[in-house]
């Protein structure tokens, strides 16, 4: 089991820092190598199913194998620093920032609560065409036209999905496996963004990618819900609502995950998040006080996740 340290460095290093510029981002590396096999192992779109289809698993495969090469190598050199330094004292706080830093980069806390915050902003300043503008960058629908209450949903909804697919998911398996494991989730994750679409190019040729994004999401999205139950007091919410919408209401999304944590805080801050000809999670009305809320949320289950682990990791010791 990795060191809690490093998961509380990393959460830190990424609350304070944010991205790193594209150019040396590790995600946007893997990003580049995906495009590159998508140009060796061209789409037909849907003429040859099959072709597209075995050719999503080689490039998934592929994306998967050389990024845990790289990570191991990486993560080799990092414990064995006390061999290279010649002094195991300074190489293991080396080691830990070393380590924390790199796994930094496979989640997206800052930007996230960046991103999901700047529609609310605008709209608690009454700026509907700028928030309408910031929700777009953030959704697929059509934001030209929704209203205020939808912006926020659509807001909220984004952040709230992401809690699992921004953070906790890389952690969980870093815990796991460690860097290669928070490395290979990223890179499946990644792929999903870039090939999961139900279009002509993409229907076969990205579905394996994005089924195994689903798979790898199903334990990490049921933690999020879960921790967004118990520790819904802290966020300004109800045990007993958001219990109930975990239950009864996150199966009801497209996604086979993405309800759970949308479906959880929609009931236990007693609000509405719609994706209009989609899905209808909640009943009460949603404001800009219940969105900050919501964002605030997405700190309380970071905490909530690293105290967890630290009680799970010294227990086990």
């Amino acid at each position: 089991m990795i060191n809690p340290i490093i998961l509380i460095l990393s959460v830190l290093f990424d609350r304070v820092y944010g991205e790193l510029p594209e150019k040396i981002h590790p995600v946007v590396w893997i990003g580049n190598i995906i495009y590159f096999f998508e140009k060796l192992f061209k789409s037909s779109y849907s003429k040859n199913k099959i072709k597209d289809f075995v050719f999503g698993i080689l490039i998934t495969l592929l994306v998967i194998i050389i990024v845990f090469a790289v990570v191991y190598v990486i993560e080799m050199l990092i414990d064995n620093l006390g061999n290279i330094l010649n002094d195991n004292n300074i190489s293991k706080s080396i080691k830990y920032i070393l380590y924390s830093f790199l796994l930094s980069t496979t989640i997206g806390y800052k930007s996230l609560l960046s991103f999901s915050k700047k529609p609310i902003d605008y709209l608690k300043n009454n700026d509907l065409e700028n928030a309408r503008t910031a929700v777009q960058c953030i959704v697929s629908r059509d934001a030209s036209k929704l209203d205020k209450e939808h912006i926020l949903s659509a807001s909220i909804e984004s952040a709230s999905e992401n809690i699992t697919d921004s953070i906790i998911a890389p952690l969980f398996y870093a815990t796991l496996f460690g860097l290669p494991g928070a490395f290979i989730y990223r890179a499946v994750n990644t792929m999903d963004a870039m090939m999961g679409y139900r279009n002509e190019k993409y229907e076969y040729y990205g579905k394996f990618a994005a089924r195994l994004d689903d798979l790898l999401n199903f334990i990490p999205s049921r933690i999020a819900g879960l921790l967004l139950i118990i520790s819904a007091p802290l966020y300004g919410g109800s045990i007993k609502r958001a219990l109930h919408g975990f239950l009864k209401e996150g199966h009801k999304t497209p996604s086979p995950n993405s309800g759970y944590t949308m479906a959880t805080l929609s009931h236990g801050l007693n609000m509405t998040l719609e994706k209009i000809g989609y899905y209808k999670l909640g009943t009460g009305k949603i404001n800009i006080d219940k969105a900050y809320n919501s964002l605030k949320a997405i700190d309380v289950v970071i905490v909530m996740f690293l105290i967890i682990y630290l009680i799970i990791y010294y227990s086990l010791k």
